[in-house]
């Protein structure tokens, strides 16, 4: 079966919203160069560094996006969606290497501080820069929950991050030529970089922990728990898992009926708690599995939280 129209306007929403944030990064790269060029001011430089960063990180999320669409095939049966996180695991890379430049960069104008030049339109390209990524920020964020798009959501958050350090290195420009402090602009430069590794060292584990097959979030879970326990005709469930791969999400479980019921009837159970389980999540894929219900050993409800003894979900993300 072809994918649903559905689908096919989600693929396009995406790959528009590629295709916005790769222009968009350009765009805001030649800006922020400017302004370093005008200004020679090291703070400037690295907020620059990190544009060079979104650019690359645009162009690899419209390739990685393209290929996230591309349906099962013979060697790929669960689909290509992972090639999300693949891009924002590469995206959280690139952010590491230049909050290791950016630091590098300070040190250096920290042993040799130097004046910065042409302050006022440096800092208006720079403020301009920073208003165009804020705009962009929210339309990712936009594009990403409504297209349920990992690496969308993931693009958002280092532009959204780089609006917060693109206006701090503004103010740090600002007083420096306010000042004269010249050692002020390369340890404004530093806290950026520090900021900037933290936000790749969040992005980069947050995707490697979806890259081993990370659960459902814990509201997802309970639509299909909610399910199985609320079926008359369920007489117990264990072994429930979950999964999400890009977009597509995936769950099976073992559940108990009574081993007197028919096979038909045991197909319609399933069917009407499946039933019930797409109607509130999409793009899942079930795999239920029947058992005869047996006292003292096929019986009860076994949550994962459960059975892994651990009722606290502590993820953040």
């Amino acid at each position: 079966m072809g994918p649903s129209g559905g689908d096919v306007r989600a693929a396009r929403g995406r790959a528009r919203a590629a295709r916005v944030s790769l222009v968009a990064a350009v765009g805001i790269l030649l800006l922020k160069t400017a302004a370093w060029v005008l200004t020679g001011s090291v703070s400037l430089l690295s907020d620059a560094a990190e544009s060079i960063v979104n650019v690359l990180a645009a162009v690899t999320l419209f390739v990685a996006l393209r290929l996230a669409a591309r349906g099962p095939d013979l060697e790929h049966p669960y689909g290509h969606q992972k090639a999300e996180y693949l891009s924002s695991a590469f995206e959280a890379s690139l952010i590491l290497v230049a909050a290791g430049a950016i630091g590098v960069a300070a040190m250096q104008r920290l042993w040799d501080p130097q004046p910065p030049e042409n302050v006022v339109v440096g800092l208006v390209m720079a403020g301009a820069a920073a208003a165009g990524n804020g705009a962009l920020a929210a339309y990712l964020q936009r594009a990403g929950r409504r297209w349920r798009s990992a690496a969308l959501t993931a693009n958002a958050r280092h532009v959204l991050t780089d609006v917060w350090t693109s206006l701090g290195v503004i103010a740090g420009v600002g007083l420096v030529a306010a000042t004269g402090w010249l050692r002020l602009d390369p340890l404004v430069a530093l806290v950026v970089a520090v900021q900037v590794g933290r936000e790749g060292a969040r992005v980069l584990g947050t995707n490697l922990s979806r890259l081993m097959d990370e659960r459902l979030p814990p509201d997802e879970e309970r639509v299909i728990l909610d399910a199985l326990k609320g079926h008359p005709r369920v007489l117990g469930f264990h072994r429930l898992r979950t999964r999400r791969s890009g977009r597509a999400r995936f769950a099976e479980v073992d559940l108990f009926v009574d081993r007197d019921m028919s096979v038909g009837d045991a197909h319609d159970v399933v069917a009407q708690v499946e039933d019930e389980v797409h109607a509130r999540l999409s793009e899942l894929t079930t795999t239920f599995h029947v058992e005869p219900f047996e006292e003292g050993r096929r019986e009860g409800q076994v949550s994962p939280a459960d059975e892994f003894g651990d009722g606290a979900d502590r993820r953040t993300t």
